[in-house]
């Protein structure tokens, strides 16, 4: 399920070789991702192993986005040896909205960007006016920067955490 009363595009093309794909019930496709310890540091701020998200986490995190009736999910794709394979998450949302590039070698390279400005404008097409409460972790400084460089102010700071707005206006 997507947004109660917007149809969800199954695919958004963002370049020739890398688009958005619709959540398609493949939780699976995300467990490494978020088993990474990068990933989950930068995410979620736990170090601790036994910490470490399983598969009943992330297909309880999948499924609540699906069914939340207030977020779009998409897979990240690049193309690479003739054809889409997926990296990464991205969730279109009022409020935080998560983005993961779950795939090391694909960090670094402008692809959250990207996909960022792909999302924030799907947000304004649809007719978001703010993203709100988008909280990255102090030590996150990569995902601060990307923020900051698509126009999100930071306006609080919550301990370890900073919190971003963003006017689609």
């Amino acid at each position: 399920m997507a947004i109660t009363g917007i149809v969800q595009p199954p695919i958004i093309n963002i370049t020739d070789t890398l688009r958005l794909r619709a959540y398609d019930g493949n939780y699976l496709t995300g467990l490494p991702w978020y088993q990474n310890p990068v990933v989950y540091y930068n995410s979620e701020g736990i170090t601790d192993p036994a910490k470490m998200p399983d598969e009943a986490y992330v297909q309880g995190m999948y499924n609540w986005f699906e069914t939340n009736g207030k977020s779009e999910m998409y897979f990240i794709e690049v193309m690479e040896n003739g054809e889409f394979i997926p990296i990464g998450d991205v969730a279109l949302k009022e409020e935080n909205p998560p983005i993961v590039i779950g795939v090391d070698k694909y960090r670094g390279q402008g692809i959250g960007k990207k996909v960022m400005e792909t999302i924030l404008r799907r947000a304004a097409d649809i007719g978001i006016k703010r993203i709100v409460g988008t909280t990255i972790y102090d030590y996150n400084i990569a995902s601060q920067k990307l923020y900051q460089s698509l126009g999100f102010e930071c306006v609080a700071v919550n301990g370890k955490e900073r919190i971003y707005e963003l006017s689609l206006e």
